[in-house]
């Protein structure tokens, strides 16, 4: 990033951005605290100043004591006992048990001890019971009877985000060239956007930025396969609060969907995004039944378990790994799923994902791939991203250009408004400068592409899928030739197929 951009994007933004090199440089990525979290803690100290030696050690400091490794539970525990509040900066995510009549959480930093919950904090920060906050944790220990005591959580204070102001964010676009913007999102990700090992080419930045679009677009479903060390897992583990990441191993449907014992609904109402992580390892304890509601999830954004039904936003993502030959593609490339559970190769279930993300475009991650430059702060940015996903003015644009797709299958027009919708959040906020070359080169042509690479696997694993090349049509068109789709469109009469 050169200095004029670095000073156009902290002129611009101001308190919103940070040099992205602290965090990568400030060793909290080797404790496993996400990028949002870490930012956070180090502007925290900073304050505006400059970034040294003293300001680093005070951010460790800070971590040492609030984050507190798993040698120090016992004597967290005893400090409890004595009558000492204890303060951790952890993640917090109740649970209401409707048999006890309590709200509970399990607190890491305590052993997974139980801990009760304070009514007010719940009804003060209803997130806490939507997939649960980041925040200062502060503990106490109460003894209601001689038999023992209770540890409550009596305060929370959740990490604030900058203030977060949509509209100011999307007229800020104005003042960056496409060149520019595409650098900042670029950067607040942690990752280069210049020079060898970056993120500097079409193919890589457009293949990077489509792992963002599930944070701005609602129910968006992506496939990625790419090969170790691309960063698949850090972006969607790292970078929101509003993702959460499933590494592998057997998945329940109590668990994605409804719980019938702790009644506690699953993870496709508590987050944006429900992301797979080594699929290729993926199981479900009840194949039929977890496969069957989850088709039904992905194509109507609604299930049902027992008496429980519910509609949900959450997009889901999965990511596996790939063998890439010498020349850095896949090395069997007519089947890319062959080496995935065999669940995840039934042509019904991949047909409703959206797009093929190709990984293997993108670099391997390693010195010269991180952010040298300033960027938005990761827990604003997930902020702005959370909020983008619920205005439709970028749906209705995309709509009014279905016209331009050329193909008649529902899930092909469908899933490339969607991807193209997303494309449109993320690099021209401002519908106002977007221009109709711009939309369709940045914007639909990069849809289109994600959604044929699907269509082709489709077309090699199952005779009943058409060979079909999507097409970007030119010229005008009859509104005739082409059935009006709607971005969230339910497609009731396709959940069964």
């Amino acid at each position: 990033m050169n200095d004029s951009l670095r000073q156009k994007v902290t002129d611009a933004f101001e308190s919103a951005c940070i040099d992205k090199s602290l965090y990568s440089g400030s060793g909290l990525n080797e404790q496993s605290i996400p990028v949002f979290v870490g930012e956070w803690l180090i502007d925290r100290q900073l304050k505006g100043g400059e970034w040294d030696e003293d300001v680093k050690q005070q951010v460790i400091a800070f971590v040492r004591k609030f984050m507190p490794s798993k040698d120090d539970v016992e004597d967290l525990k005893q400090r409890l006992r004595n009558g000492d509040n204890v303060s951790v900066l952890e993640y917090v995510s109740p649970r209401v048990d409707l048999t006890k009549d309590q709200t509970f959480l399990e607190s890491g930093s305590l052993g997974n001890q139980k801990v009760l919950v304070e009514e007010h904090l719940l009804t003060r920060y209803p997130r806490l019971l939507k997939g649960g906050m980041w925040g200062l944790a502060i503990y106490q220990y109460r003894r209601p009877t001689e038999k023992g005591g209770e540890v409550w959580l009596s305060e929370f204070k959740p990490l604030q985000a900058s203030k977060i102001d949509v509209d100011e964010y999307v007229e800020k676009r104005q003042l960056f060239s496409l060149e520019e913007w595409t650098q900042l999102l670029i950067n607040s990700l942690g990752y280069n956007a210049e020079g060898k090992g970056g993120y500097s080419t079409d193919t890589t930045r457009s293949a990077l930025l489509t792992r963002l679009i599930p944070f701005v677009q609602r129910r968006v479903n992506l496939f990625e396969l790419a090969p170790k060390g691309t960063g698949k897992s850090f972006l969607f583990g790292q970078f929101s609060r509003y993702s959460r990441l499933i590494e592998g191993g057997a998945v329940s449907p109590a668990v994605l969907f409804y719980n019938e014992n702790t009644k506690v609904p699953g993870l496709f109402t508590q987050f944006d995004i429900v992301v797979f992580d080594e699929a290729q390892s993926l199981s479900f304890s009840s194949p039929d039944e977890t496969v069957a509601k989850l088709k039904g999830y992905l194509e109507q954004g609604k299930y049902s378990k027992g008496k429980f039904t519910v509609s949900a936003d959450a997009g889901a993502v999965f990511i596996a790994n790939v063998q890439i030959g010498r020349d850095k593609m896949p090395v069997n490339s007519k089947h890319l799923f062959s080496d995935l559970p065999t669940i995840l190769q039934e042509t019904a279930l991949l047909d409703r994902i959206h797009g093929l993300l190709p990984g293997w475009h993108l670099p391997r991650m390693g010195v010269d791939a991180l952010s040298k430059g300033v960027g938005l702060k990761a827990d604003y940015l997930g902020e702005i991203f959370h909020a983008m996903r619920f205005r439709i003015e970028y749906d209705k644009y995309v709509e009014e250009r279905q016209h331009l797709i050329d193909s008649k299958d529902f899930r092909d027009v469908r899933a490339i408004l969607k991807l193209s919708a997303g494309f449109l959040k993320l690099l021209f906020p401002d519908l106002s400068i977007v221009t109709e070359e711009e939309f369709e080169t940045y914007c639909l042509l990069p849809a289109i592409h994600l959604r044929q690479r699907l269509r082709e696997q489709l077309f090699y694993m199952d005779p009943e899928f058409s060979k079909h090349e999507i097409a970007l049509r030119r010229g005008p068109v009859s509104a005739m030739d082409h059935e009006v789709v709607s971005v969230e469109d339910a497609a009731e009469d396709l959940s069964s197929v």
